[in-house]
């Protein structure tokens, strides 16, 4: 019943897809129409708007990924943009049920409770978390990418291979899952490891084969192009966003890259080393028992988003399997029963599910600091899930 409760509430909030702003699947249905006309060469030109089926123009290099990850929207290129925007609707729903459902098996022993009672815990904590339902709403990668991590989390101990390569196709669609990759390395998951990079290497390879080396030369002079900068937009989650959001208050809705504050970059770098310092030495020192071995997952994967200096909110569903993970953990070394670890991990789930309230939007004027500080919601809450996972890491049974 919870993951039906959860789903139809999913459904309720991210049925409606017609929002003429949300730009991430214009982004993708641009793309595919532009590889399925042969234009492969204008992949990062700015274009688009109602000429070209799509509701707004869009600007230079608002296709952020490698070139082979537009490939599987070529197809859907062929239906008008809010036909296929429904199809890839479609597509996400199915990829968070399989996610939730993975996630649930992967993050919770059989000690938990039944197949059915984890799969059922698995759907609802991913239904329920904001990010799904904004993901499904503007047509957002991030459910398939969670999907290939949730199928990394269940298949590392059953079958790694075929879970590195799902961690690798991860990697290529975003940043975040990296941070895991690292983990398997340090931990000597080698078929895993290998099989990821392997991953990573062919289709690279292919991307630059397919589509030449000045399309990635081009991707990549963007990514470099914003060193230095940051964007302090309400949905940039990131540790240096934070910091520069509550010290420089700017309105919450741009998103125009900024040079750092004075202070800030050095500040965030700072604080970004001493928490992988922490985290490395809390790997290094804790057992190798399976709930250890479960409580590294959320450890590195909220680390691995809030570190990065852009974290869009919607990353914060790349962290789901993570969070089943952390609810794992915590019960079988018995934390549950202590009631920090239940407040803790039900507060930063908590933050995690909530939506953000319309009313804190107003981009008319500088966001003060208890707002600035409320719209950091979702990066505070994964660097609970981080510091929760290192208490829990730290006690014995």
């Amino acid at each position: 019943m919870a993951a039906l409760a959860a789903l139809a509430l999913l459904v309720v909030r991210s049925w409606r897809i017609d929002y003429p702003y949300s730009i991430d699947f214009q982004t993708y249905w641009l793309a595919g129409h532009r590889l399925a006309a042969g234009e492969a060469d204008r992949l990062f030109d700015a274009g688009g708007g109602p000429a070209s089926g799509i509701p707004l123009e869009l600007a230079a290099h608002e296709f952020k990924n490698l070139p082979i990850v537009a490939v599987p929207f070529a197809p859907l290129a062929s239906l008008p943009y809010l036909e296929a925007k429904r199809v890839f609707w479609w597509i996400g729903l199915a990829a968070l049920v399989a996610g939730g459902t993975l996630s649930g098996l992967g993050g919770l022993s059989p000690r938990f409770g039944s197949p059915a009672t984890r799969v059922s815990v698995g759907i609802a904590v991913t239904a329920l978390l904001s990010p799904a339902h904004s993901a499904l709403r503007h047509g957002q990668t991030t459910p398939l990418v969670m999907l290939a991590l949730a199928a990394w989390l269940y298949g590392r101990d059953r079958r790694p291979a075929w879970a590195g390569g799902a961690l690798g196709l991860a990697c290529l669609v975003k940043f975040p899952p990296l941070a895991l990759l690292a983990l398997d390395a340090v931990r000597a998951r080698l078929k895993a490891t290998a099989a990821a990079v392997a991953t990573i290497l062919v289709a690279v390879t292919l991307s630059v084969v397919a589509f030449g080396v000045p399309l990635h030369r081009a991707y990549l002079a963007h990514i470099g192009g914003n060193a230095g900068t940051v964007m302090t937009g309400h949905n940039n989650q990131s540790i240096v966003a934070i910091l520069a959001r509550l010290v420089v208050p700017v309105p919450v809705l741009d998103w125009t890259p900024r040079p750092l504050p004075d202070g800030i970059g050095a500040g965030a770098v700072i604080v970004t080393l001493l928490l992988f310092a922490l985290a490395a030495r809390t790997i290094l020192q804790a057992g190798r028992t399976p709930p250890d071995e479960l409580l590294e997952v959320p450890l590195v994967a909220s680390l691995g988003i809030v570190a990065l200096p852009v974290a869009w909110d919607h990353y914060v569903l790349l962290a789901g399997p993570a969070i089943l993970a952390l609810l794992g953990g915590l019960h079988a070394k018995g934390l549950l029963l202590r009631p920090r670890f239940r407040l803790a991990f039900a507060a930063t789930f908590v933050v995690l599910a909530l939506p953000t309230p319309t009313a804190w939007l107003d981009g008319s004027e500088p966001a003060g600091f208890l707002r600035a500080l409320a719209l950091s919601g979702d990066g505070l809450a994964l660097l609970g899930v981080f510091g929760t996972a290192i208490v829990a890491s730290r006690v014995r049974r």
